[in-house]
Order: structure tokens, then sequence, then C-alpha cells
């Protein structure tokens, strides 16, 4: 085809094989001819001959097209010529109303061109493709500009569409419904037209507001505008009531400057009409699409109007429990819509923030509905696990990007009322936990129950790790930050369960949010720039230098346990490894006993064993297997426990040094999972007793020599040091890993030694101070359970003022508060008891065996025949349990009970007298009844064979009693005391 002289219908076919020709060779020629038209000198003249002439829409949009590349040529065309392009395309349009929408399209695309191209071009000293409005109006002959179009746009579009609502569709009015849809589109790309030139981004959605014109205000103040869509929506399908949403998340986002006060607050009035109209027939927000809209509506609710405006709403009350209800409900079905979630959590979580600045008596409402939006968000979780794990479904934790925006969202939510949310996530966790552990510990072991429950656990660490991550420093309170400490505490319980797994199994999604809780708690509690100032090339707690205090030293402890964890993946059972591992400290430990062999400055000694004592009690910590753990005994023994024996001796009065090497010894001294279970032929049990009796008794012979001390001074220089030899002689007595009868058969002492210390050391403690320090208590009440258990023997051997203080101290502990301790006494008290039982009945008996088992019982029947009222006073210290406390530990209460009063029943008559006759006479026969029930089935002299149902009828007492005493008429018995 020649390129000068084309007719307009060479012209024309060069469109047909452009736009419509299947043949490639023609449309690649057809192609070649159009750049070429564009280079020429006709080109101009061709494309407005075109315009004028052609026959066809695609004659007209091949003359757009010539004109928008000939107006972006790198050498642009002469002012002038652009101004007239310009505006003869204007007058073009204007003149043709029938112009094909894609026609009209293109035009206006030169004419952007040319205008953004000219911006900076100067005529005349005028910016000429500046006032592009002007410009327009002339060839629009006078109609308004842009704002005016947009408010007569408005106008007709609403009364198009009321048009529409007076007849419903149907099915069948598709042209109707092509219609409603086109009308929609355009009200909704009018309403998101940027007005002021600066495109919100579109990931930044909930902070867009409308810049709406001021000229628009009339359309915007007429109640029927709003009235309008809401009904649009109720009365279109879905696809297009999503429309109509949509436009009203426009209307939601007008700017604030364009009301006054009264105004925009009418016009939220209306706006929350809505919203409740909506949620009161919520059917057509079972469609995503409009979902989604809706929950994008109400957050730009909140983005653009403040609480203390909502709140004075009249049907406040009424729409932010629907809006709660609508969320609750959102929030249960997890797995509909995970998107737009986002929002809804974005309006709650602007709503709470939002509460210390209202100012207004009005109520917000939020301390009762928050809490149930997170209790909601965390239960569902919790609850999707199982659904997921059996049908295989994704599983939302696989998506953390979602799950820590939302988790972002949700701490704000839930430190509103946080102690409501603390209560909830400590239940759940302790309840959680508790079945975890005892599946682990089932004899059948179910994979998929076992893998249900990590991923709940999982879910609520990501909880904990999110509400103490969200603790702010200007609003939190020592309330809140104890209960940061109660969920802390559990999360690292819950990391000491999973680490006791990790040689047999371990679950990522939990060491994964084990992970982001421990940097939550850094951030909040620790501090997130530490690692930032820090410049020590290596661990300056590693050090021994003066300028480092001893208190830092306490950090080599957890480093080393993380290293020998790190260790023990690939250990197995490799020697080598080990001592290499080992050899700093074997180096270190050298050192030390050169030291110790020469005249030596103490302080630098000292700070190596505080070090290496605290060192190895890491490195203890992480051996949980036989193999391991041999090697490192193997290690210390005999050479370097030594060293640690001569410290104990040195430096008794000086904690900062006793205290890591105590600790250390109670370390070793645990069976924890039967890593001390040694060899049949192997000494090794015994040998580590002996040195831990070694230093036991040493230390306790030398701290009684302080003397009297101070009240200030006495935890930290002695009973500290006590209740630490108290816990490793109690884990030596309970492992399970030495024949204690050895010692007396070979006439070694240092059985008989290390009983006498613990008898020592506990004469010097006060009563007060044993129940005073939790600790000292916590220590030295489960080793007299172990003591009273196994080795009643020494028991009986006491002089009487040693068991009187001992039976006291059991006395005084039944009514303590911590658990431990009042279950150790009942234990204790109860190993004694049925000691006594059975030398009672065996007394009669003259075998020799039996006659050697009855000296040691007859020296303590004895003592209780000359102290009567030990026994007695226990008795009625429980009976005042079972009957008039919130007894804890039922179980534990009944099993010595049973024996003191098969021991006791002429006591036991009289306590039961005293109550039934503190009573009205119409309340004794029903208490005498309770006593008879609780003795029911309980032959006498048999108390092993009882206990069981004695436990029972104790139940159906505590309660009958409860009821009696509790009814009308009865009197307040006071304490079953006798002995006061």
């Amino acid at each position: 085809m020649a390129l000068r002289g084309q007719s307009l219908a060479e012209l024309e076919v060069l469109c047909n094989h452009l736009y419509e020709g299947t043949d490639l060779a023609q449309r690649l020629q057809a192609e070649k001819v159009l750049l070429e038209l564009i280079n020429s000198p006709e080109c101009l003249s061709q494309c407005q001959l075109l315009l004028e002439q052609g026959t066809t829409s695609y004659a007209q949009l091949l003359a757009a097209t010539c004109l928008s590349k000939l107006v972006s040529r790198a050498s642009p065309l002469p002012i002038e010529q652009r101004i007239d392009i310009r505006n003869y395309i204007l007058n073009y349009v204007a003149s043709q109303p029938k112009l094909a929408p894609f026609v009209i399209q293109a035009l206006v695309q030169v004419i952007a061109k040319i205008t953004k191209l000219g911006w900076f071009e100067v005529l005349k000293d005028q910016l000429i493709f500046r006032d592009i409005t002007a410009d327009v109006k002339k060839f629009l002959q006078g109609t308004v500009d842009h704002y005016i179009i947009g408010v007569m746009i408005l106008s007709e579009l609403t009364q198009e569409m009321n048009l529409l609502l007076a007849k419903p569709l149907t099915i069948q009015d598709r042209q109707q419904e092509s219609l409603a849809m086109h009308l929609l589109k355009l009200v909704l790309n009018c309403l998101n037209f940027d007005f002021i030139g600066n495109s919100a981004d579109e990931s930044a959605d909930d902070l867009c507001t409308v810049q709406i014109p001021t000229n628009w205000r009339t359309i915007f103040l007429e109640p029927g505008t709003l009235d309008l869509f809401f009904d649009l929506y109720h009365s279109l399908p879905p696809m297009l009531s999503q429309l109509a949403l949509s436009c009203l998340v426009q209307f939601a986002s007008t700017r604030r400057s364009l009301f006054s006060n009264p105004e925009r607050a009418k016009y939220l009035g209306n706006l929350i009409k809505g919203v409740k109209q909506i949620l009161e027939n919520p059917q057509g927000l079972s469609d995503p699409g409009t979902y989604h809209e809706f929950c994008r509506f109400l957050a730009r609710l909140k983005t653009n109007y403040q609480l203390g405006e909502l709140v004075m709403v009249t049907d406040y009350p009424e729409v932010i429990r629907l809006i709660a209800n609508f969320t609750i409900t959102s929030l249960q079905h997890w797995e509909f819509a995970p998107n737009s979630v986002h929002y809804l959590l974005t309006l709650w979580q602007r709503m709470v923030a939002s509460v210390p600045f209202v100012k207004t008596a009005e109520p917000h409402l939020l301390d009762t509905y928050a809490p149930e939006i997170t209790k909601a968000y965390i239960t569902s979780r919790l609850d999707c696990v199982p659904v997921v794990i059996r049908d295989g479904l994704e599983d939302p934790l696989d998506d953390t990007a979602t799950v820590f925006q939302q988790l972002e969202q949700l701490c704000t939510v839930s430190r509103c009322e946080y102690e409501k949310t603390c209560t909830l996530l400590v239940q759940l966790f302790d309840q959680n936990a508790q079945n975890y552990q005892k599946l682990l510990h089932s004899s059948s072991r179910n994979p998929l129950e076992i893998t249900v429950q990590e991923g709940r656990l999982a879910w609520l660490v990501y909880f904990v790790g999110t509400f103490v991550g969200g603790r702010l420093t200007y609003t939190s309170t020592d309330e809140h930050d104890a209960m940061d400490g109660e969920l802390s505490c559990r999360v690292f319980q819950l990391i000491s369960l999973m680490d006791a797994q990790l040689p047999q199994s371990s679950n990522e999604k939990v060491e994964l949010a084990i992970l982001w809780f421990l940097d939550q708690f850094r951030k909040t509690y620790v501090g997130d720039q530490l690692q930032h100032t820090s410049k020590s090339k290596h661990f300056p707690f590693l050090g021994i230098s003066d300028n480092y205090s001893l208190s830092d030293l306490r950090c080599r402890t957890m480093f080393y346990t993380a290293l020998t964890r790190l260790l023990m993946v690939d250990l197995g059972e490799d020697e080598d490894e080990f001592e290499n591992f080992m050899l700093p400290l074997t180096v270190s430990f050298e050192s030390v006993t050169q030291i110790f062999n020469s005249s030596f400055e103490q302080e630098e000694a000292k700070r190596m064993l505080i070090g290496l004592a605290r060192d190895l009690r890491g490195i203890a910590f992480a051996l949980n297997t036989k193999t391991s753990y041999t090697m490192l005994f193997d290690w210390i023994y005999p050479a370097y426990i030594s060293v640690l024996q001569r410290a104990i001796e040195l430096w008794y009065q000086e904690p900062a040094c006793t205290t890591p090497i105590l600790k250390l010894m109670a370390e070793f001294m645990q069976n924890r999972s039967q890593r001390l279970n040694f060899d049949v032929s192997s000494p090794n049990g015994i040998l580590l007793f002996r040195e831990a009796s070694k230093m036991i008794c040493t230390y306790g012979n030398q701290i009684l020599s302080l003397g009297t001390l101070s009240k200030d001074q006495v935890y930290p220089l002695k009973l500290k040091g006590i209740s630490i030899c108290y816990s490793a002689l109690k884990s030596a007595l309970c492992g399970n890993y030495v024949s204690f009868g050895v010692f007396k058969l070979y006439g070694d002492n240092h059985f008989d030694n290390v009983l006498q210390a613990f008898v020592k050391m506990l004469l010097s403690v006060s009563h007060s101070d044993l129940l005073q320090y939790r600790k000292l208590s916590q220590s030295y009440y489960p080793l007299l359970e172990c003591v009273t258990q196994d080795h009643m023997s020494f028991i009986t051997s006491l002089e009487p003022r040693v068991l009187i203080y001992i039976l006291t101290s059991i006395s005084e502990g039944l009514t303590a508060i911590d658990t431990i301790v009042s279950s150790s006494c009942c234990a204790s008290l109860d190993y004694i008891v049925t000691y006594l039982f059975k030398h009672i009945a065996k007394e009669g008996k003259k075998t020799l065996r039996c006659r050697e088992v009855s000296q040691d019982g007859q020296r303590l029947f004895n003592f209780m025949q000359q102290n009567p009222e030990v026994l007695q006073q226990m008795m009625s210290i429980l009976m005042n349990t079972i009957i008039f406390e919130d007894c804890r530990n039922q179980w534990s209460v009944s099993r010595p009970l049973l024996g003191l009063i098969l021991l006791n029943e002429k006591y036991f008559s009289e306590l039961r007298a005293t109550l039934i006759n503190s009573q009205p006479d119409s309340k004794r026969e029903v208490l005498d009844q309770c006593f008879r029930n609780l003795m029911e089935g309980v032959e006498q002299n048999l108390l092993v064979k009882n206990r069981d149902r004695f436990t029972q009828n104790m139940s159906v007492f505590r309660r009958d009693m409860a009821e009696a005493l509790r009814s009308e008429g009865a009197s307040d018995p006071g304490s079953l005391d006798m002995m006061s």
C-alpha cells in the first residue's frame, strides 16, 4: 500500500487489517504503514480525514491512536500545533454525541497526554496547558466544571435509582439489572475520584478520607441520599448490593470539614441507623463480597468518626451490641472470609485505643464487649486446631503474616479489662498443658491427640506473647505486670516440658511460638536496645574481671545450658567430643587446683570457682540421659569435686560463693529422666551420695558456728544455704539410686552424719522462719516427707525434744496456704501414724524381726502416750480444715485423718460431741448422721484397707456438713480445737 495520497477507502482497509484482520502478515504490514503514517507530513490531514469522513468507529480509533503517538514523540510538535490539536479534539467530541465509548476514551487520552507533557511549557508568559477546566468549558458551551458535573451526575443517578427501587428487580430484568450495575459503578467512580491529586496507597485502605468538593454538600446533606443506598442494599441481588455497600464505604469516609458539627452528627446518625438495619436483617451478609464490604464499612466509621461522637448517637448502645455479636460470630467461623477479619479487628482496636480520650459521660460499653471479642478470637483459634488437623485443612498458623497482623490488633483489644483476658488465658493454658502432660505420660500415646494439643499450645503461646508485648508503659499497673508474670511463667514451664521431650520429639509450631514469645518478652521486660549497645566481642559474663559484679555471672548457667543442649543433639556416646567440649572448664579447674595448692589470691580463686559452679550447673541441667550424665560424673569425680568441698570449707560465710556450689550439688543429686541409674556394678550412686553428704555436713557444721544473726542477715547468710542443702538431700533420698542399707552394713557413717546434720540445722531454725521463708518451707517439708516415708527408724531414734520440734512443725504446716507444704505435712503425718498403727497391730507377735521393729515402734508409742496432745491437736486441725475451710487437698488430708481417728477414738468422739452440742436441737440429729456416715463401712483396726472408703465418705461428709451448718437456725460452732 502506497503511503502518500491515500484515499479514505485505503485508510479504512488499513483499519480493518489492523483491528479485525486475522491474517498475521496483513496486520504486520498495516502496523508498518501506520508507523510510516505517523512520521509523514500528511499525518494530521490523514487523521482529520478519518475523523470527519470515516464510516466506521475503527477509522476514528486509528486517527486517535496516530494522534496519541504523534504528540508523544521525543521531538515534540510546536506549542501552537498542539494547542490546535487539543482544541480540534475538544470541539469534535462536543459535536459528536454518538461516538463509541472506546473512541471517546482514546481521544481523551490524547488531550491528557498533551496536558501532561506540556504542563510546564509557557506561551506569552502563560502556562498554556494548565487551565484545562476553562478550556473544556469553552467547547462544552458554558457547562459547569467537573465538580458541578459530578453534582449533576449524582443527582441524575439518584433519580434513576429511585425509579429502579419503585419496581423491584426480577431474574428476567437483565437490562434493568445491567442499568443498575452501571449506575452504581458510575456513582462509585465519582466518589472514588482523586479530588486533590493525592491518591491514597491501596494498602492503606483503612486510612482513606474522601475529599468531597464543597459544591456537593447539598446531596450529602439530603437524608434521602444515604437512605437510597441502604434501600438499594436491601433490595438488589448480592453483586449489586455489594456495589451499594462500596458506595456507602465512601459516604462514610467523607471529610469532616464538609459539615458543620450539627450536620455531621445528623449524618453519622443516619449511617448508624443504616448499620442497625443491616445487622437486624443480616441475610445479605452471607455473600462473601457483601460481607467484606460491610466489614470495610464498619472500619471506616471508626476511622472517620471519634468514639466521643459515636457514643452520642441515640442508637449507639444497641448498635455496638449488634456489632459485637456480628464480630463474635465472624470470629467463630474462622474459615469464612479471613481477609475481612482485618477490618473488624481494626474497628475494635481503634475503639479501645480511643477510650482514654473520651470526655463525654455517655457509656462506651467497650469494657463489656471488648473482653468478649478477645475471648471469641482465642477460643475460635483453639477450636479450629482439631478440625484443621483431622480434615487436613490449611492451617491458619502457617500464614504467619496474617496471624501477626491480627495478633497486633488483638493485643490492643485485650488490654481493655485485662483481668478478664488473663483469667481466661490462664485457665485455658493450665487446662491444655495438663491435658498435654497426661497424653505424654499415657501408656497408649495417641499421636493425633498429641498433635492437637501441641497446636492449641502453640496458639496459646502466641496469645501470651502478644498480650505481654502489648504492654504500654503509660497505662500499665503493677497488677497488670503481675498478670503478665502469671502468663509468662506458664510459657517458661512449657519450655521446660518441651525440652524434656526433645530427645524423642518436638513440634515446630510450638517452638516458633515460643521464639515469638521470647522476643516479645525481651522487648517488653528486658529491653529492645540491649543487643545494639553491647560492645564486647565476647559475652562479658564469661570473664572473671572485677569490672563485673558477681550477680552478672548468673547468666553463665543459662548460657551453658543452651550450649549443652546443642551438644546433645549429636553427642550420643562420643566421649572424645564431650572431653573437647569440657576442655575450657578442665583448664580452669586445673588452674584453681594449682592455686589451692599454693599461697593464693582468694578473690581471684573465688571468682573462678563461682563461674565454674554456675557453668557446671548449666551443663548438668541439660544432661538428661544416663550416658551423658555418666560422662560428666566421670569428668568431675574425684579430682574436681574435692576443690568444691574445699571452697565450702573456706568460704562458708560468703553466700555469693557457697550458693552456686550448693546449687550445683543439688542439681547433681537430681535423678531427672532416670539419668542416675548407674550400672549394677557401678559404685557411682554411693560415691555421689557420699560427696553430697560431706558437703552438707561441712556446710551445716560451719554455718551453725555463726551464732545468732540479725533478722536481715538470717536468710541470706544461713537459711538460704540450709534450704539448698535440704533440696539436695531430698533429691538423694527420693532418687532411688542409692541403697542406704549398705552404709550401716559396711560401717560407713556418711548416711547417719547427713541425717544428723539435717537435724542440727533444723533445730537452729525457728518454726516461724520455717513457714515464713517460702524456699525453706518448700525444701524442708518435702524432705521430711521422704524421711518419714523410708527412714522411720531414724525418726523413732530422735530425742523427745527433737520429735516435739518435728511434730510441731508438721502441725503448723497443716494450715499453710502453700499446698506443697500442707500436702507434704499430711503425707508425713500419715507415714508416722501408719508406722505407729502397724506397731500396735504387731505388738503381740514374738518373732525376732517383729521384735526389732517393735523396739523402734515402742519408742514412738511411748512418746505418744507421754504427749497425747500432739496427735490430738493435729486431729483438731484436720477436722477444722475439713468442716470449716476450703480444703484444696482433700485427698491428702483424708489419709492421716483416718489413722488419727482410729488411734484416738475417744478424742474423736469428744470433738464430734462438741460440734453437735453447739447446734440447736433441730440440727443435732442431722449432724450426728453426718458423722455416722463418715465412719460407715470403716472397720476397726484396719487402716490401709479402709483408706479409700474413708476418703469417699469424707467427700459426702464435707458436702452434708456444709449444707447443715449453712441452713437456717444453725449457729457458729467456732473452732474444734479443744486443746485451747
